[in-house]
């Protein structure tokens, strides 16, 4: 692997956590079992390390957008798989429409309105500290934050969605968000 390749795979690297966090959000909680979003992370960070020299031809296109793409593409891929049998045209939402939605709204929760170019950079860094400190909770921790808080469930579907009480969905709460303070402090 020569030095540019090296750095290319550094680079996709560094985008993991935030492709995670974007798959977690944007696959619904109860198919998490049949679609692995960490999975379907780790196959686009393949595919995009052997497809180095078809991003090197594209212009004003940042890697980051290329291979949030290549994601969807494979969330595509693996919601398809497991709906292949099941698939109900009136219940089909947008995936690419999540995953933009999500999008924005870590970047609202981050600030608010139209951010500028510096607050984009800031954004972009805030957003990589997040889904790095969120990457270090205990699972079910993350699993309730990223419910109730990154996609706005109330506490009474995010314990149906887990599989437990209010009252223990409400504890891992505290607990993770106490957690992802002090891991976001540190850094």
């Amino acid at each position: 692997m020569g030095p540019d390749q090296e750095q290319w795979a550094r680079d996709l690297e560094q985008l993991r956590p935030v492709l995670v966090l974007l798959a977690r959000q944007n696959v619904n909680p109860r198919l998490w079992k049949d679609v692995d979003p960490s999975g379907v992370v780790q196959e686009t960070l393949l595919e995009a390390a052997r497809s180095q020299n078809q991003f090197e031809g594209r212009e004003n296109s940042s890697p980051e957008g290329w291979v949030r793409r290549i994601l969807l593409n494979n969330l595509y891929d693996a919601l398809r798989k497991v709906h292949r049998d099941k698939r109900d045209v009136d219940r089909e939402v947008s995936l690419a429409g999540a995953i933009l939605e999500s999008s924005g709204r870590l970047e609202r929760q981050l600030f608010g309105g139209d951010p500028s170019p510096s607050e984009r950079a800031m954004a972009k860094e805030e957003t990589l500290a997040l889904a790095n400190a969120l990457a270090e909770l205990e699972p079910s921790q993350r699993d309730v934050v990223e419910l109730y808080h990154l996609q706005g469930r109330s506490l009474s579907e995010t314990s149906t969605l887990v599989g437990k009480s209010e009252s223990a969905v409400a504890a891992l709460l505290h607990r993770g968000l106490k957690r992802l303070r002090e891991l976001l402090q540190q850094r």
